[in-house]
């Protein structure tokens, strides 16, 4: 077995999740572990779906099913209800939060692709919890700030419970100086949410107060060993594909392993 594919562990708890296959008559369907292996080869090594081996299928229908299952939700739906029994087992800590963005360069053109300092891309938004596991996130062009793309990053947070409503809040939420704003500060309060954000140093003194930061502040680089996590799928690094759908099913299924990870350990 590579190193690339589901251990047996992380298959008997996506297996469920997957949609049935549909009965018709003709060519029966494809074994559906070897596509999704094929699928996590070409996100793992960032390779051409040309180059995937021969042993997970024809690369045409890996990509399809790549496509098709992303037009119908399935993968959002797979990371949302494996962060609904990682909640259910209380390995989600909410108490505090980490927000970031990161900056994704684009190869070719497509939508949501903006020019920047650094060259064209996207911009990738990231809320995780306490332990760092991401629980939200929103890919945008990468022209707008980061600080006009945190709301809907935060709004982004839902996680499914078994009575009542979702959970979508935290306790505190840290971020950079690049994301103070009057607008976003009374936002997070709003919601519930304490901000830990420190001031920017062109804040008017008449209008600056002693931010009270905690300990909370130190441990922002779990949102950045987070990003370090998703880069382990080098074809998250760069975007090669032309529409934003596509990448961000390429995200969602990164989460999912993120998540499968730690159900299983």
């Amino acid at each position: 077995m590579s190193r690339h594919e589901l251990t047996d562990q992380q298959w008997e708890q996506i297996q469920p999740l997957l949609p049935k296959p549909i009965k018709r008559v003709g060519r029966p369907e494809v074994d559906p572990r070897k596509v999704l292996n094929g699928i996590i080869f070409v996100l793992k090594t960032g390779c051409a779906w040309r180059d995937m081996p021969k042993k997970y299928g024809s690369y045409t229908t890996c990509w399809r099913r790549l496509k098709q299952w992303q037009k119908w939700g399935v993968w959002e739906r797979i990371w949302r209800k494996l962060l609904k029994q990682l909640r259910e087992e209380q390995k989600l800590d909410f108490s505090r939060g980490f927000l970031d963005g990161s900056f994704v360069a684009s190869k070719r053109g497509g939508d949501f692709i903006g020019r920047t300092k650094v060259g064209k891309g996207s911009k990738i938004m990231v809320v995780t919890e306490r332990n760092g596991l991401p629980v939200g996130f929103h890919v945008e062009s990468a022209q707008p700030h980061e600080i006009r793309l945190a709301e809907k990053t935060i709004q982004s947070v839902r996680i499914p419970s078994r009575r009542g409503a979702p959970k979508r809040r935290f306790t505190e939420l840290v971020a950079d100086r690049a994301y103070h704003s009057a607008s976003f500060r009374s936002f997070l309060r709003k919601l519930g949410t304490k901000p830990v954000i420190p001031y920017r140093k062109n804040t008017k003194k008449e209008k600056r107060r002693p931010p009270s930061l905690g300990d909370g502040y130190k441990e922002r680089w779990k949102v950045e060993r987070c990003f370090a996590w998703m880069d382990n799928c080098r074809r998250l690094v760069v975007r090669y594909e032309r529409y934003i759908q596509h990448y961000k099913a390429f995200c969602h299924l990164a989460l999912i392993l993120l998540c499968l990870n730690r159900l299983i350990h």
